[in-house]
C-alpha cells in the first residue's frame, strides 16, 4: 500500500469522512503541524499529563487547561469566545482524551459532543490509550479524532505516526453536520505535505490494521486481569481502571469504551518511589516498546513519585503479576 492507500484504509476502519498521518512524537503534538489550530483561536483541553505541551506549542492561540473533563469545566473556559464553523474563523477547540489524565478519566463525549455543537466548538479527541478498537469518538460527536499509532503498529514502527481522522459531515435527513464540515475543510486547507513513508513502515501499517482487533482484545483481557490483581493487593493503592466500579468515570465508560476498559492501569505504591519500585523490576517492563507484546510501565508523575502506569501487554498476566508482586515485596 501506498500513503493515500493507508489513509484510506484507516478512514474506513476509523469510520471517517478523510484520515490523514503525521510523523509526530505523539497527539498534542500532531495540532501544531497539522495547521488547523490558529492564532486567534482558543484551544481549552483536558490533558493535566501533556500540560507543557498545550502551554507552549500554540503560540497566538489562547489557551485553557481545566481540571475536569466535564462538559461544565469546557462551557465555563470557553466564556466570551465568539466561535464561528466558517473555515475562516475564530474557531474554539475543545481537546480530551477517550481515556487518559492522571487518573485515566473517561469523559462523557456524547455530552461533550453535544455541548461543543451548541457553543459552535471543535471538539478533538486522542484515541490513543483506547484506539479506535476500543472507542469510536467520531460516531459519539468528535469532529475530528486523534491516535498515536504505536499498537497499530505493535511497537515496532521506526518512528512515531499519528493519524487525523475527521467525522463525516452527512446527518440523518440530509442535514448537515457544521461541526465535521469545518474541521474537514481546516484539515483540507491546512497544507500539509503528504507523508513520505518507507516500505517497512507501510507494510508495517498494513500488517498492523489487519491484526488490531486481536491484539487489542489480548491487551484489554489482560489490563482487566492485572487491575483486579492490583486492587486485591495490599501493598498497592488507589488502583485507578476505568473497568473498576470504584473508579469515578466507570457509568460512563461502560457507555463509551468498547470490548474491554482499555489497555492501561494506574496506581500508586505505598512503601517505595517509583524509581526504586523500576529497580526492582526486569528492565524490560521498562525498556518494552510503546504498544508492543511486554507489559510496559512509567511513572508519569516522575521516579520521586509513587505513581505508575502499566500499559498491558500480550504476556503471560499472571506472570506479570507474579513480577510485580515479588518488586513490591523487596
Amino acid at each position: 500500500m501506498d500513503v493515500q492507500q493507508l489513509e484510506e484504509a484507516w478512514a474506513a476502519r476509523a469510520g471517517a469522512r478523510e484520515a490523514r498521518l503525521v510523523a509526530v512524537s505523539h497527539v498534542p503534538a500532531a495540532l501544531s503541524p497539522l495547521g488547523i489550530v490558529q492564532p486567534g483561536d482558543r484551544l481549552v483541553a483536558f490533558a493535566d499529563d501533556f500540560a507543557d505541551t498545550f502551554a507552549c506549542g500554540f503560540d497566538g492561540c489562547d489557551v485553557a487547561l481545566v481540571g475536569e473533563p466535564a462538559t461544565a469545566a469546557f462551557a465555563a473556559a470557553s466564556e466570551g469566545f465568539d466561535a464561528s464553523f466558517d473555515a475562516e474563523g475564530p474557531h474554539l477547540w475543545w481537546f480530551v482524551n477517550s481515556i487518559g489524565g492522571f487518573g485515566l478519566r473517561v469523559p462523557d463525549l456524547r455530552a461533550l459532543g453535544r455541548a461543543a455543537r451548541e457553543l459552535h466548538a471543535l471538539l478533538v479527541v486522542d484515541n490513543t490509550v483506547s484506539g479506535v478498537f476500543g472507542c469510536d469518538p467520531l460516531r459519539l460527536g468528535a469532529a475530528l479524532s486523534l491516535e498515536a499509532l504505536d499498537r497499530v503498529c505493535a511497537g515496532v514502527a521506526p518512528r512515531k505516526l499519528v493519524a487525523a481522522s475527521v467525522a463525516r459531515s452527512q446527518l440523518k435527513r440530509h442535514r448537515v453536520d457544521a461541526a465535521a464540515e469545518c474541521a474537514h475543510a481546516l484539515l483540507e486547507g491546512c497544507g500539509l505535505a503528504a507523508l513520505d513513508l518507507s516500505s517497512d513502515e507501510a507494510e508495517i501499517l498494513e500488517h498492523g490494521l489487519d491484526t488490531i482487533d486481536t491484539r487489542m482484545q489480548a491487551h484489554f483481557d489482560r489490563a482487566r486481569a492485572l487491575a483486579e490483581y492490583l486492587a486485591a493487593n495490599e501493598m498497592v493503592r488507589n488502583v485507578r481502571y476505568p473497568g473498576l466500579t470504584s473508579h469515578p468515570d466507570h457509568t460512563i465508560a461502560t457507555g463509551i469504551l468498547e470490548h474491554g476498559f482499555g489497555p492501561a492501569v494506574e496506581f500508586d505504591l505505598m512503601d517505595c518511589t517509583a524509581g526504586e519500585f523500576f529497580n526492582a523490576l526486569p528492565d524490560k517492563f521498562r525498556i518494552s516498546p510503546a504498544g508492543g507484546a511486554t507489559t510496559r510501565l512509567s511513572a508519569p508523575r516522575g521516579k520521586q513519585g509513587s505513581t505508575i502506569r502499566l500499559f498491558a501487554g500480550a504476556d503471560d498476566p499472571l506472570v506479570v503479576a507474579a513480577t510485580l508482586d515479588t518488586a513490591l515485596r523487596n
